[in-house]
């Protein structure tokens, strides 16, 4: 059965063995314009999701310390993230119907001179469902904290991420205070490529995000710990994909779409007994999300 897609969602779950199955969408005949309407809630998406889980407790270990984390996020998608309203160039002829964003359900559709266009639906999502795991080494009150897949091939996707953070606890410098505080930065990189055996198929996502974050923590009866911070962070994706509209003899476009995220506030609780830790916490952004963790904390 021929395919028709010019963009591929591939989503990595907990392991390369649990990789999520491919869904496309068709995107071909829409304008550079309506390209970035259409996907921009995935792009702050992807801030959303590369920017969350990322600390517990604000508590950084002096001598050395070591954490393997296994995350998993649901992120709800706001109602005003699946629709936009189209900004045809052709002649339209009556009204123009509202459509769906890449996270939507219904397409929309126009009337012109030269036909009717329908515009791609969406994947009628109310929440993605996530995961991500990272491995943290620290020293001297300073934490570095790395995520990676490299980037490998499935026949014909090629999908690759790398982050990394770099963590210190300022409270470590103030003596007799009651809470512990860190300042984090955080850069993450999603890279998705497609090609398919047909030119119209061929799509790359490379998604770029970074994020700067306060955060402070408190531990009750030695296990206990309820934690929180303000993060400013800022996503970025650059898009190429077959564009039919296109007058030139490449019709490959390149696009970047910026995400919606800026701010975000995170509260949460864990529970550490030994080396086992159990949190969960809610961020605040423009997709509000859940986040839970299992980690090996020495």
């Amino acid at each position: 059965m021929r395919k028709n897609l010019s963009v591929i969602i591939f989503l990595i779950c907990f392991f390369p063995a649990h990789l999520t199955a491919q869904v496309g969408v068709t995107l071909n005949k829409l304008t550079p314009n309506e390209a970035s309407n259409y996907l921009r809630p995935l792009s702050t998406w992807f801030g959303t999701y590369l920017n969350s889980g990322t600390y517990y407790s604000a508590d950084v270990d002096n001598i050395f310390g070591f954490k393997f984390n296994i995350i998993g996020m649901w992120t709800v998608i706001p109602d005003d993230q699946k629709t936009f309203t189209p900004d045809p160039k052709d002649d339209v002829i009556g009204e123009v119907v509202p459509t769906a964003t890449v996270f939507g359900n219904r397409n929309g559709y126009y009337l012109s001179s030269k036909g009717f266009f329908t515009y791609p639906a969406g994947l009628s999502l109310k929440a993605v469902p996530m995961g991500i795991y990272q491995l943290s080494g620290s020293l001297f009150n300073t934490e570095l904290m790395v995520r990676l897949f490299p980037r490998s091939n499935f026949d014909e996707v090629k999908v690759g991420l790398f982050g990394f953070g770099l963590k210190h606890e300022i409270s470590s410098h103030i003596p007799l205070l009651p809470l512990d505080i860190s300042v984090q930065f955080l850069y993450n990189n999603f890279y998705f490529e497609y090609t398919g055996n047909k030119s119209e198929n061929y799509t790359i996502i490379n998604s770029s995000n970074i994020a700067f974050n306060v955060h402070a923590s408190k531990t009750f009866v030695g296990m206990l710990i309820a934690y929180g911070g303000l993060q400013y962070e800022s996503s970025s994706t650059d898009l190429d994909y077959y564009y039919e509209g296109s007058n030139a003899a490449n019709k490959i476009n390149q696009i970047q779409i910026d995400g919606d995220n800026h701010f975000r506030f995170t509260v949460g609780g864990a529970l550490k007994v030994g080396f086992f830790v159990i949190n969960a916490d809610v961020n605040f952004t423009k997709f509000t999300t859940f986040t839970t963790g299992l980690s090996l904390d020495f």
